[in-house]
C-alpha cells in the first residue's frame, strides 16, 4: 500500500524562513519514498507562494485569511486542524521552536493524533518508521517506532540542518482563502531571536553551585558574568535552594550549553550537572576541594576560596572586556 504523503507546517513570516528551509530539507533527507507536501500558513499568499513554490515540494497548499498578523496558537492551531482533517496524511511535521511546538500540541488534540516532539532523525526499518530522539541532556538516544500507515505530529529538531544550495523546481501550489477562522484566545506566538547573550547560545558561561553558599554568592557570579559578556547558570542544588531562578539551571533536567568558556564556581562536578556542560570549549573550575570531580574536566583548575577568586578576577576586570 502507497504511504500516505507527509504534511510540513509552514508559517511565512520572513524570520520564520530559515527554520522553513530547514524543515523542508530534513523532511526530504528524511523522508525519501513519501510524497511531501506542504501546508504555509499567510496574509500574503502570492508572498508565500514565490518564497516555497520551487523548493520541489510535490504540493504547495497556501492558505491566507485577513487576520494573519501574527501567529495566534489557538487560531492558528484550528486553521491547521481543520485543513488536515481534509487531507490524507501520515507525518504532519513542525520545527521544534517553543511556541510551535504549542501550536502542534493543540493540533494533535483537535485531530486526536499522537505527537512526537523534538526528532533528530526518521528512518523505515521493518515496515515501521523508527523516530530518533536525544533525552537526558542529549546524553542518550531514545527511538520511537510508528506503523507506516499510522498518522502522527512531529516536531523536528532543524537546528543542526545545514542548508545546501538545490536545483528549483516548482511545485503545484493550491490557494485556500480562509474567511471564517477560530476566535482569538489571546494568547500570541512570537519567535524569539536566539542571540549570542541567551543562556544556551552564550560564548562565555558562569555558573555556580552549592558551594556559593547564598543568593548572595550569585549576585557576585552575576557581576563576572556581566564584566565578561556572558551568562549566568547554576546547578540544581542552587535551583532548588531557591538562590536563582530555574531558567538557569544547566544539566540532565535543566539546559545544555556548549560556551567557549564555561567558569564552574563552588561545582562539584556531580553527573547530573556535567552532561549539560561538558561540551563546552575550555572549562574553568573554581572549587575549594582539590579532589572535587569537576577538575576531571576542567581545563584550568583553581583550588581556593570561591568568594575570594571571583573577587580577585573582577579586580582585575575593573571594565567589561571587548565583546
Amino acid at each position: 500500500m502507497p504511504k500516505e504523503p507527509a504534511y510540513l507546517i509552514l508559517f511565512a513570516d520572513k524570520r520564520d524562513y530559515e527554520n522553513n528551509l530547514k524543515l523542508i530539507q530534513f523532511t526530504q533527507t528524511n523522508l525519501k519514498e513519501e510524497a511531501i507536501k506542504a501546508v504555509v500558513l499567510t496574509g500574503d499568499a502570492q508572498e508565500a507562494a514565490s518564497m516555497y513554490g520551487d523548493v520541489g515540494l510535490s504540493e504547495l497548499d497556501v492558505l491566507t485569511y485577513a487576520q494573519y498578523s501574527k501567529i495566534n496558537i489557538n487560531q492558528t492551531a484550528t486553521t491547521i486542524s481543520t485543513f488536515l482533517r481534509g487531507q490524507p496524511h501520515g507525518f504532519a511535521l513542525f520545527d521544534n521552536e517553543l511556541g510551535t511546538k504549542s501550536i502542534a500540541k493543540r493540533v494533535a488534540a483537535q485531530l486526536n493524533e499522537p505527537i512526537i516532539t523534538n526528532i533528530k532523525t526518521i528512518t523505515t526499518v521493518d515496515h515501521d518508521y523508527r523516530l530518533e530522539k536525544r533525552v537526558y541532556g542529549g546524553e542518550m538516544l531514545r527511538y520511537v517506532k510508528v506503523p507506516v500507515e499510522g498518522q502522527a505530529l512531529v516536531t523536528c529538531d532543524v537546528a543542526s540542518v545545514q542548508l545546501s544550495d538545490k536545483d528549483k523546481v516548482a511545485s503545484p501550489i493550491n490557494m485556500h482563502k480562509i474567511t471564517t477562522v477560530a476566535p482569538s484566545d489571546q494568547v500570541t506566538y512570537e519567535v524569539v531571536k536566539q542571540a549570542v547573550d541567551t543562556l544556551t547560545n552564550a560564548k562565555v558561561v558562569v555558573s555556580g553551585g552549592k558551594g556559593m553558599q547564598s543568593p548572595a554568592g550569585f549576585q557576585l557570579l552575576q557581576e563576572l558574568a556581566n564584566q565578561l559578556h556572558g551568562r549566568l547558570g547554576a546547578t540544581r542544588v542552587a535551583v532548588e535552594a531557591g538562590w536563582v531562578d530555574a531558567d538557569m539551571m544547566i544539566g540532565q533536567t535543566g539546559k545544555v550549553v556548549k560556551p567557549d568558556v564555561y567558569i564552574a564556581a563552588g561545582i562539584s562536578g556531580a553527573l547530573q550537572h556535567t552532561v549539560g556542560m561538558d561540551q563546552s570549549k575550555y572549562i574553568i573550575a573554581i572549587n575549594t576541594d582539590p579532589d572535587a570531580a569537576i577538575f576531571k574536566l576542567a581545563d584550568l583548575g583553581i583550588v581556593g576560596d570561591v568568594e575570594a577568586v571571583v573577587k580577585q578576577l573582577l579586580s582585575v576586570l575593573k571594565e567589561p572586556v571587548s565583546s
